[in-house]
């Protein structure tokens, strides 16, 4: 999901300015025809979906609400349904984040002499760190994981104060896991796990990324299937997992289970996943690609623009507020 296409949904979206529920497939034909989006509507299709999806390892702030089913964790987005069947609108966050007073300071594109897209947008937060972004493109790869929204906004705060911005780690909403810092470029993810009675032993997360029936498939049940080269290590599992969360109950031979304890039961049961910060590559204002080497990085080149477009904000209200004044004072002349 390219940025770009992001930003010929959201402009469509707030042109269109209407708080009633449309279906994807019509939000698709919309886009095309306001944004001169000139290629197939699927991956904008796609795009839409993914900008409404809100299930675990998804977006920490959807900005496109999912009315129907928009995907869930048990396959990572992709049991989503049809697009002719699924409905959606603007969050009431969105105008929120992206501020009706930034419209006109915003540089628009235009094509065959209809105004278009802007180059980019002038969120007040940097939403690139609080949902992240991960694609791939000529010679280029970025990953960039979720932050806390709160923990953004509080180092703005901070930045305002003249003080230096904290270290952020990863965070997910709705993640019940940990998530640990290994060195200044990773993190590691790790599942919930508890053994109950002597060979018995309950999921109830999974790593950020490893979704529900893929884990099942290339996890548990090579562990179930006896072979030649892998012995069963385990003797049965339940599973009573549901759209938003996980429980696998694992029953296991008592020695099994102690050499897993003893080895490390988390590893065993591939209850790990890496995070890491290498590879965050993104656009910067003049819309040079870049590789970031922090967090911090970002948020302080996101902040120096934002502090900017305060300033142009100010200034424009000002113009906006004394025409206006004009106006009246002719008219009561």
């Amino acid at each position: 999901m390219t940025i770009r296409l992001q930003l010929h949904v959201l402009f469509t979206c707030i042109k269109r300015n209407d708080k009633r529920e449309i279906k994807v497939a019509q939000l698709a034909g919309s886009v095309a025809e306001h944004s001169a989006y000139h290629h197939g509507e699927v991956s904008l299709m796609s795009t839409i979906v993914n900008l409404a999806q809100n299930y675990v390892g998804s977006n920490n702030i959807n900005l496109l609400q999912p009315i129907g089913q928009f995907g869930t964790r048990l396959q990572g987005g992709k049991d989503a349904a049809s697009p002719r069947y699924i409905f959606t609108m603007l969050s009431p966050l969105t105008r929120l984040i992206f501020h009706p007073h930034d419209d006109p300071l915003l540089t628009y594109l235009r094509d065959d002499n209809q105004k278009i897209e802007p180059v980019w947008y002038m969120p007040i937060i940097p939403m690139v760190l609080v949902n992240g972004a991960e694609g791939i493109g000529t010679g280029w790869m970025t990953k960039i994981p979720n932050h806390n929204p709160r923990e953004v906004i509080s180092n703005i705060k901070r930045m305002l104060r003249g003080e230096d911005p904290l270290p952020m780690k990863p965070w997910y909403k709705n993640f019940t896991g940990h998530i640990e810092k290994l060195s200044e470029q990773k993190f590691i993810s790790s599942g919930e796990l508890g053994v109950i009675g002597h060979n018995r032993v309950e999921i109830t997360e999974l790593p950020v990324g490893v979704w529900t029936q893929n884990y099942k498939e290339s996890v548990l049940e090579p562990m179930l299937t006896d072979t030649e080269k892998s012995p069963a290590v385990i003797t049965d599992y339940k599973e009573y997992n549901t759209d938003t969360t996980i429980k696998f109950v694992i029953t296991m031979n008592p020695e099994k289970l102690q050499k897993a304890e003893n080895e490390g039961i988390h590893k065993f049961f591939k209850l790990h996943a890496s995070i890491g910060l290498t590879s965050m590559c993104a656009f910067d204002k003049d819309c040079v690609l870049k590789k970031y080497e922090a967090t911090q990085q970002i948020l302080r080149e996101f902040y120096a623009v934002r502090l900017d477009f305060y300033g142009k904000r100010k200034a424009y209200l000002e113009g906006m507020l004394g025409a206006e004044a004009a106006k009246l004072t002719n008219q009561a002349r």
